[in-house]
């Protein structure tokens, strides 16, 4: 059988019932796209029902019914596109369906004809990523109510 090397990146899960779990992904040490470990991002946009993941309070690995995770907070130095040139960053608010609004800077880069945050938030799979007090998130699209883009200072 074969076996493909991964790593454990820890984050932070936040369901719609308010509960919370910390623990880790495992991710592919190769990346397909790019030189690096797979992101976070990118495991959950994999056609994949169900992720392992290991809970740190008790070091036990079970299987994440990916659809229920609302936000997943990256822990640490993820690697991320947002600052690369060509990059549009807008600052938005965004209302969930259980009422919460975050706020914080939603990045993408798209041709110049289709560079709205629309065409961005059509564009994208079950998760985008949102900068929030310089940490990175990623935010399951099924749990957003409205997104309002704040007016550029």
């Amino acid at each position: 059988m074969l076996k493909i090397e991964t790593v454990k990146k820890q984050v932070v899960l936040c369901f719609e019932d308010g509960s919370r779990m910390t623990g880790s992904f495992f991710v592919s040490v190769a990346a397909e796209d790019h030189s690096g470990t797979e992101l976070i991002s990118e495991l959950l946009s994999r056609d994949r029902n169900y992720l392992p993941f290991e809970v740190s309070e008790t070091g036990e690995i079970v299987l994440l019914r990916k659809e229920n995770i609302m936000m997943a907070s990256i822990e640490g130095d993820e690697e991320s596109d947002n600052f690369l040139p060509g990059y549009k960053q807008v600052r938005v608010d965004i209302l969930l369906l259980n009422g919460k609004v975050l706020s914080g800077k939603v990045s993408f880069a798209l041709p110049e004809t289709h560079s709205r945050l629309s065409d961005f938030l059509n564009s994208r799979d079950a998760f985008f990523r949102l900068e929030m007090d310089g940490k990175n998130h990623l935010v399951q699209n099924r749990f957003v109510k409205l997104i309002t883009a704040q007016k550029p200072e």
